[in-house]
């Protein structure tokens, strides 16, 4: 049986990790650049593997706390918010804000830990809009640059549902203004859950009182006119005047008071002051349990009819218990849309908290409010803003625009278009770009909705489609990191975070797996750094023993930073020692475990922190003529495993033959602490330390190609292995394993 030696070339890694029903697809392109394992490696746009950053630990979480979004007040004034029990605590430029040292800031609100992840979050400056379908719409306002408010949205003018037809189910006032008015009512038309809510009421008609008109004599003090839909009281005697009275407050005239007309009639003009419109609007405060009464604080002057004559031109709120409260909120277009159930409710066109539908003179207008009930069988899930609004429901994806596109989105000019028909889950999704990502139903897809010119439509492709396992557990949140990398994470239901190089240009189909070293992740977010140049990923984690801590992703490294600036553990802190320091204290969240040390770019093994939160190194390895750098915390490791290779053959397919791999080299970028060899065999430092090198140094960084023998039988794979598991970086640009085959 003869042997041929192969030399493949692995040249790219941002496939990523490929599915295990892919084990036979080499005709594919992606399995050139695909791997079999890819963890806590990240696949970069270049395609090459760069070691991922370490956690760095910030402070412990509250006991129930369960979720982290973003408060943007701009680009350099990021806040991390942490979701627990009825609370908030509040983190930025790399720490927690406190009212003492150890003592967190916090606000209380609503929400229990396990609403926090379906609450609707929309940042308009310094206010963060909060959407949640158990509670009344709300926000968030950040009052100084450590100090937060929460309170429920103070909405104005409704919204308010359809106007009661029902003719028989009527209602009257007991007065047209003040508090703790009494609305009786013909039929039982109250619930417990209205208290709190806005109700409004409209006059039957004004058959009652006469039209004002021009020139009309021996006006009275007191007397009434109706004009353009609202009722006026003369406030002084005389002819009226030319000027039809429209205003909506205060007391105005209708005419000069001087001169007469063509036939020497005159002066003209009556002060007129304005007293209602056709509606009023009443802020329920009691129900009687029969419901056929409630009392009332009257927030909109009532028409003085309702208190005599009994109408049926009411409605109730649109929010409420009774009614039920948004789930979803977005700003677009200037207003701000919430979304119930099938109902998209926008407010007035640059005013976020009026929701106003009609004119003083009732009539419509484009910038005004307005109430659209959408045609899908499922509610709305969640919304982005685009070219259009685009809204996820369990069955399809929806685009909500004008239908006349030279005008604003309004009540008379918007359509609902279906887009797709994928279903989404109750994740809300991400902008990256021109896209947004979203998580189809079963929580198991990533899908990328993106508009097409060709189609006119949002086409919504599938992310993980050469990689279904990927998503393994279900996704729970996502997060996109900008700066540096263009990185989109996905928190998985069993506390790993999936990766994925976002670069469309690109093509990128690759997605790794990070797992943390001292726990799972709950939840993550991202915030720009201090400056406002960088992105940093915050997440949430429980360790084994059920202990949560918030932590920061280090820094992305750049090729040429110092090795003593490696972070490269989780959990992990960071301290500036003294010359010649070996005894350390202060990592109490570290108490009795085995821990990796980088002192000085050095890797110090052997080291245990004791139960108070201190631990020694040893002097050998500490510099005694200057200051230096020593980083602590919990080991992890980075893994590739590489599929199987596709090699060149006079005889047919590679897959399956008889294989070893002899050697292996790979091309490093500033890599330390790197080992190699065959799937399930024995691994083997790939860079010694150099042998003009100092013993009592570090090993230095090495770039360039390296090749070292392999310990490893024959099998049928020809898989390769490579792990980091020190706290030092590794930057894997190529592979060049030297195989041999049998004949």
């Amino acid at each position: 049986m003869g042997m041929t030696l192969q030399r493949p070339i692995a040249t790219s890694f941002n496939g990523g990790e490929l599915s295990p029903r892919m084990g036979g697809r080499v005709d594919t392109a992606i399995w050139a650049v695909g791997m079999d394992t890819c963890e806590n490696f990240v696949p970069t746009v270049e395609g090459a593997l760069v070691k991922r950053p370490g956690f760095e630990y910030i402070r412990p979480a509250a006991t129930t706390a369960s979720w982290l979004t973003e408060f943007r007040f701009n680009l350099t004034q990021d806040y991390v918010i942490e979701w627990s029990d009825y609370r908030l605590r509040f983190y930025t430029n790399g720490g927690r804000i406190e009212t003492a040292p150890g003592v967190p800031y916090e606000v209380i609100v609503p929400y229990t830990a396990a609403e926090a992840p379906y609450v609707s979050f929309q940042q308009s400056y310094d206010r963060l809009y909060l959407d949640h379908e158990n509670h009344p719409p709300a926000r968030l306002t950040r009052t100084s640059g450590s100090t937060f408010v929460y309170d429920v949205a103070p909405l104005v003018n409704g919204p308010f549902s359809d106007q009661n037809v029902d003719e028989t189910r009527t209602v009257t006032v007991s007065a047209a203004t003040g508090a703790g008015i009494t609305i009786a009512a013909s039929s039982p038309i109250f619930l417990a859950g209205h208290v709190g809510a806005l109700f409004k009421i409209e006059a039957a008609d004004f058959s009652t009182i006469p039209a004002w008109e021009v020139g009309i004599d021996a006006v009275a003090v007191g007397s009434k006119r109706r004009s353009d839909g609202k009722v006026y009281v003369a406030a002084s005697a005389g002819r009226t005047g030319t000027s039809q009275p429209i205003h909506t407050s205060g007391t105005e005239w209708d005419g000069s008071q001087t001169g007469t007309d063509i036939n020497g009639k005159g002066p003209f003009g009556v002060q007129w002051t304005y007293l209602h419109d056709r509606y009023g609007i009443v802020s329920i405060t009691a129900v009687a349990g029969d419901g056929l009464s409630a009392t009332a604080d009257v927030v909109r002057r009532l028409p003085d009819s309702v208190t005599s004559v009994a109408t049926f031109r009411w409605s109730h709120a649109a929010f409420s218990a009774a009614a039920g409260w948004p789930s979803v909120v977005l700003a677009n277009g200037g207003r701000l849309c919430h979304f119930k159930q099938f109902e998209l409710l926008a407010s007035v066109s640059g005013d976020y908290l009026n929701h106003v539908t009609t004119t003083s003179s009732g009539l419509l207008a484009g910038d005004l409010a307005f109430r659209r009930t959408l045609s899908t069988e499922d509610p709305v899930l969640w919304a982005v803003g685009d070219r259009k609004i685009v809204v996820g429901t369990a069955s399809r994806e929806i685009a909500i625009g004008a239908i006349n596109s030279a005008q604003a989105i309004g009540g008379d000019n918007i359509e609902a278009v279906p887009q797709s028909f994928y279903g989404s889950d109750r994740v809300f999704p991400v902008q990256i770009g021109t896209a947004g990502i979203f998580v189809q139903r079963s929580g198991r897809k990533l899908r990328q909705a993106q508009y097409d010119f060709g189609q006119d439509r949002y086409i919504a492709e599938n992310m993980t489609v050469w990689c279904r396992h990927i998503t393994r557990g279900g996704v729970l949140q996502l997060a996109y990191q900008k700066e540096p990398e263009e990185l989109l994470f996905g928190v998985r239901g069993d506390g790993q975070l999936l990766v994925h190089p976002h670069a469309p240009e690109q093509q990128i189909k690759g997605f790794s797996r990070i797992i943390h070293g001292d726990g799972t992740v709950l939840s993550a977010t991202t915030i720009a750094n201090a400056d406002g140049r960088r992105d940093e990923v915050w997440v949430l984690v429980r360790r084994a023993d059920g202990v949560k801590s918030v932590q920061r992703m280090a820094a992305w490294r750049d090729d040429g930073d110092p090795i003593s600036a490696a972070f490269f553990v989780d959990s992990g802190t960071t301290a500036t020692a003294a010359a010649g320091q070996t005894h350390f204290t202060g990592a109490t969240h570290l108490a009795n475990k085995a821990v990796a040390v980088l002192a000085d770019g050095g890797v110090v093994d052997g080291v245990t922190v004791a139960a108070e939160g201190s631990f020694d190194i040893p002097a050998s390895v500490v510099p005694q003529d200057r200051a230096y750098t020593v980083t602590v915390g919990v080991r992890y490791t980075a893994a590739v495993v590489t599929l199987p290779p596709e090699l060149k053959s006079q005889t047919g397919t590679s897959q399956g033959v008889r294989q070893r791999i002899v050697r292996l080299a790979l091309r490093l970028i500033e890599t330390a602490g790197l080992k190699i060899g065959v799937q399930g065999g024995k691994l083997d430092n790939l860079i010694d330390r150099p042998s003009a090198g100092y013993m009592d140094a570090p090993v230095p960084l090495f770039t360039g190609d390296t090749e070292r023998p392999v310990s490893g039988g024959w099998d049928r794979s020809g898989r390769a292995t490579f792990t980091s598991s020190e706290p030092l970086p590794a930057v894997i640009v190529a592979a060049l394993p030297k195989i041999e085959v049998t004949g």
